[in-house]
């Protein structure tokens, strides 16, 4: 089959952007013909993946104003781009490139179109997010949001089937379009991920630095304490305020930022850890808690949205409330005087992504759905 996705840009490592690349190349090397339609591509995140076919058509990325006000010529970028071509699954990603995707399809309406939806509506149904971005985007998202919100439930109309990346994903697609969908999870590559050093009394976490990231929650929960660090990789619009946290609560001695890491740097931190922290609430999924426990580490996060669907609570982790603090320092001390419960938690950690979240078994059952839909 020829499938074409559709994905805004690979500028960052961001989870939605790998399961694009690491399910590609797998459907790919099954036989299909893949190819990804985006605005941009560093080479450094997409040299990797040899037998997708990448087309780029340019132009401003979404979280800039210029993006939106050249939105229809961006969409004939598309149709220039793809003319010619035989599509067998229109194959749109996380926002905008949903949307470049159902108007695809409108003009294509023999086609059949699969959106894979990664997040809870992004800047549209979010109301945290949506306050949470800089203005003048922030201003323009709120005057525009009921008429977006419109647009939205018509684009919905062109889509033949949606398949989700968590059960609670697919609960609020039912819940805002009153449509149904299936759930295939996102995987890890087991054999770039996994466990490699020895266990260090090192705290890690892995995202991107904007808010509703919480990785606030995190450095004040590290505030209480001893020997132990805190590494913090990522980065984005809100590292000067978390870097000017830790000068204010005197722990810079204990918690780094170690900038963007590929894969590889990655995995080294994630297997030294001995336990990785994630405080955002109600997030779609969660690839980097995967990849921690994958590389043989025990992973907390809140007991809330997607992340619940991966974590085991006290096997391959623990759950705590949302913007906890205490409940979370409590969990990191917990693993961090336990040798034997943290040695504990990281083999049960493995096998569980080993037996359910790999790259192959997404792949998998994406390619039985395609074959399903469209013959």
């Amino acid at each position: 089959m020829n499938i074409l996705y559709f994905h805004p840009h690979f500028t960052y490592p961001g989870g939605a952007g790998k399961f694009v690349l690491e399910t590609g190349e797998r459907l790919a090397k099954m036989g299909h013909s893949v190819t990804v339609l985006a605005q941009s591509g560093d080479e450094a995140i997409i040299g990797d993946y040899p037998n997708i076919e990448f087309k780029f058509i340019g132009g401003p990325l979404p979280n800039t104003m210029s993006h939106w006000l050249q939105f229809p010529i961006l969409m004939k970028r598309i149709f220039e781009a793809t003319k010619g071509m035989d599509i067998d699954i229109i194959f749109p990603q996380a926002f905008p490139a949903n949307y470049w995707g159902f108007l695809f399809k409108r003009k294509n309406p023999d086609i059949p179109c699969i959106w894979y939806c990664h997040d809870l509506g992004s800047f549209i149904y979010q109301k945290d997010l949506i306050m949470g971005l800089k203005n003048p985007i922030k201003t323009m998202a709120i005057a525009a949001n009921p008429f977006v919100k419109k647009i939205d439930k018509q684009l919905i109309k062109n889509v033949d089937a949606i398949v989700t990346n968590s059960h609670f994903t697919s609960k609020f697609i039912h819940n805002t379009y009153a449509l149904t969908s299936k759930v295939i999870y996102p995987g890890v590559d087991i054999n770039k991920f996994k466990p490699l050093n020895e266990k260090e009394n090192i705290v890690f976490n892995a995202s991107r630095l904007y808010k509703f990231k919480k990785v606030d929650i995190l450095i004040k929960a590290m505030s209480s304490i001893k020997n132990a660090q805190l590494y913090i990789a990522g980065d984005g619009e809100e590292k000067d305020n978390l870097v000017n946290l830790t000068n204010e609560l005197g722990i810079t001695d204990k918690v780094f930022f170690t900038g963007n890491l590929n894969d590889e740097q990655l995995n080294n931190y994630y297997s030294k850890a001995k336990v990785v922290v994630f405080p955002a609430e109600n997030e779609a999924f969660g690839i980097a808690q995967l990849e921690a426990m994958a590389a043989g580490t025990p992973a907390i996060s809140t007991r809330s949205g997607g992340v619940v669907e991966t974590i085991l609570d006290n096997e391959t982790g623990f759950l705590v409330e949302s913007n906890n603090i205490d409940e979370i320092s409590t969990k990191i001390k917990e693993i961090l005087d336990d040798d034997e419960l943290c040695i504990s938690m990281a083999k049960k950690a493995r096998i569980h992504v080993e037996n359910n979240f790999t790259w192959d078994i997404a792949a998998k059952r994406l390619d039985e759905f395609f074959l399903q839909i469209g013959g």
